[in-house]
């Protein structure tokens, strides 16, 4: 395999690696960008509870969205793996999962003033769960064509990348929004909102179109019978001890993460703070991310990406604190600080930290079960809705506090760091 990464760039005086950096870095931050605008923290549980939607249906944002993205994964997962060649199937399901934002721009302009607050949920949570279930489809694709394209010492920092220069994007975002939401009506503000959702990932798709894939020494294989392939998923848990116990970390902080929804909405109650204030909220978690990702990413490319998924279980722990004890708005932007940080550690070190826990023929499958695997935690996020309408938001975030800092324990002491053994292969 490294004679493959040597022959790829050899000759070639590093260009088509420094191509392929710049084009991973302008796909990943015009996304992020676009996301900005339909921040699945600020903005769409604002969104919701305009439709009508209560805490239940807002704790099933980041559920459905999961739920879709991850689910559908280990379906192309064996698809993928065998395909030597894979931009082509990249570009059909990169596109699939861009256009659902449309979707939802037609919805809030066309249709959400001339039919119920519940056909207005439903509508809604479909067309969030389409652009899921795209996602997921592309993502064992993407990674495994990535992890051929990056080294193994510089995924951590082109994470990084893309997220410093989304964060850059996502603050004018943040002030967009704002001003957006204060300037126009509803629902065409949120409509407006997503159209804009949509434009800049369709310019982040352009990037994907450029990417010089990697000749692949692998060649393609014969499909596997469906059944024995899922048979053959349980056997990889039961002989990959550090992936196992991977799975229970990163089960527990997506525990940990059902709080995240309830923030805003949290703090617009609490403090009687008006629905711009997401944008304000918006642009914190933006400017986070660029500090962040300043650091994180070199430290990970240095000491191994467990290190990071520790700091995201501490900054989770910290976030559900200070929104119980903060006592006004100001402090309260911790809070988003925190969870900016959180998430943003996740995206940077938890793919490039499964891939080397496998070898690289077995990318797209260890990616997709341990997103297929880590899906029922999700339905925490409903729980938290029910939490919170029965026991209070401080409850709620307390109980998301002990997961992330059970997940931080358990990555610390009982996760081995894999750098330098035998999984560890660049391409």
């Amino acid at each position: 395999m490294a004679a493959e990464r040597d022959s790829f760039f050899a000759g070639s005086g590093g260009r088509v690696l420094r191509h392929n950096f710049f084009a991973n870095m302008m796909d990943g931050a015009l996304y992020a960008f676009g996301l900005s605008f339909a921040s699945q923290q600020t903005v769409l549980p604002v969104f919701v509870q305009k439709i009508g939607g209560g805490n239940v249906a807002i704790g099933l944002i980041p559920v459905l969205w999961m739920l879709s993205f991850n689910l559908p994964q280990i379906l192309i997962a064996s698809h993928a793996q065998r395909q030597r060649h894979k931009k082509r199937l990249l570009l059909k399901t990169a596109m699939g999962q861009r256009l659902p934002w449309l979707l939802l721009a037609v919805l809030a302009f066309f249709i959400l003033p001339r039919v119920t607050p519940l056909a207005g949920l439903m509508l809604f949570f479909i067309i969030y769960a389409s652009a899921g279930i795209g996602g997921s489809i592309n993502l064992p694709v993407w990674f495994d064509i990535f992890a051929k394209m990056t080294p193994i010492s510089l995924r951590g920092r082109l994470f990084a990348a893309r997220m410093i220069l989304g964060g850059v994007l996502g603050i004018g975002a943040g002030i967009a929004v704002r001003h957006i939401l204060d300037w126009l009506p509803y629902p065409g503000n949120f409509g407006l909102l997503f159209l804009l959702t949509f434009a800049a990932m369709l310019v982040s798709y352009f990037f994907l179109t450029i990417l010089k894939e990697p000749r692949s020494a692998r060649s393609r294989t014969a499909a596997p019978q469906l059944r024995e392939y899922l048979g053959s998923l349980p056997r990889i848990i039961r002989e990959e001890r550090n992936y196992r116990n991977f799975l229970i970390a990163d089960g527990a902080l997506y525990l940990a993460w059902m709080a995240n929804g309830f923030f805003t909405v949290h703090a617009l109650s609490r403090f009687d703070l008006p629905a711009s204030a997401a944008g304000t909220f918006t642009a914190i978690m933006m400017a986070s991310n660029i500090a962040g990702n300043l650091f994180f990413g070199w430290l990970a490319d240095h000491f191994g990406q467990r290190i990071n998924l520790i700091l995201s279980a501490g900054m989770m722990t910290l976030s559900c604190a200070l929104a119980i004890f903060a006592p006004g708005p100001e402090l309260y932007c911790l809070v988003f600080v925190g969870s900016a940080l959180a998430i943003a550690l996740v995206q940077i070190s938890r793919l490039p930290l499964i891939a080397e826990l496998c070898s690289a023929e077995q990318r797209p499958t260890f990616v997709a079960l341990a997103n297929l695997i880590s899906s029922p935690f999700i339905i925490a996020g409903v729980a938290g809705g029910w939490l919170a309408d029965r026991c209070g938001y401080e409850f709620l975030f307390a109980c998301s506090g002990l997961f992330a800092l059970f997940s931080m324990g358990w990555y610390a002491s009982v996760v081995r760091e894999p750098r330098g053994t035998a999984h560890e292969r660049v391409f």
